[in-house]
C-alpha cells in the first residue's frame, strides 16, 4: 500500500504529503471524550500522534515511521483517527478486518459515496452515529465538506444517531 500513498518510511513523522491532514488536538480530545473507547485500541493513522495521546496504552500505525497499517492484523476493539482520504474505501475495508468500533473523522460523503462501500457497511454492521463537526475548512483541512467523526459498529443494525454542530 505505500505505493498508492506515494510514502517511503524515513522513520521519521513529515507534514509534505497530500494524506498528511492533522487534526485540530481539541477535536480529537473531544471525539475520544465522546465515544469512550476501552479494551485494545489502534491508530491506524498516528501523523503527529494526536489521536494516540487521548488513548492511554493504545497501539498505532504510521507509514512514515514503516508501521503499515494494511500490515496490521491483530483484532481491536477501537479504532480512532484520522485516516488517509486517497485511500480510504481500502481503508475501510481493512479496518473491517481487524476492528469491532471504527470512528473516523471524514467528510461525511465518504461513508456513502459507492452502493459497493454501502454493502461492505452493511455487511461489517453499520453506522451508530454521525457527528458534524462543520466545514472541513473550518478545521483547516483541504476539503470544503461537511466533516465529522463517523461511527462504524460490527454487528450493529439500528439506525444512525445523527448529532449537528460537534461535540
Amino acid at each position: 500500500m505505500q505505493r498508492s500513498l506515494q510514502l517511503e518510511p524515513t522513520g521519521e513523522f513529515s507534514h509534505d504529503h497530500k494524506d498528511v491532514v492533522l487534526t485540530p488536538e481539541s477535536i480529537a480530545s473531544a471525539m475520544v471524550r465522546h465515544f469512550a473507547p476501552s479494551g485494545r485500541m489502534l491508530d491506524p493513522c498516528k501523523g503527529d500522534g494526536v489521536f494516540l495521546r487521548q488513548m492511554p496504552g493504545a497501539d498505532y500505525c504510521e507509514l512514515q515511521e514503516g508501521r503499515d497499517f494494511f500490515d496490521w492484523v491483530a483484532p481491536v476493539d477501537w479504532i480512532i483517527s484520522n485516516p488517509p482520504y486517497s485511500v480510504y474505501s481500502e481503508w475501510l475495508r481493512h479496518s473491517f478486518l481487524v476492528a469491532e468500533n471504527i470512528v473516523y473523522l471524514i467528510p461525511i460523503n465518504k461513508a456513502f459515496n459507492s452502493s459497493s462501500m454501502l454493502k461492505a457497511t452493511y455487511e461489517f454492521g453499520g453506522i451508530a452515529e454521525i457527528v458534524h463537526v462543520g466545514p472541513g475548512s473550518a478545521l483547516r483541512f483541504p476539503v470544503g465538506f461537511a466533516v465529522g467523526a463517523v461511527h462504524y459498529k460490527r454487528g450493529y443494525s439500528g439506525g444512525i444517531v445523527y448529532r449537528h454542530g460537534g461535540f
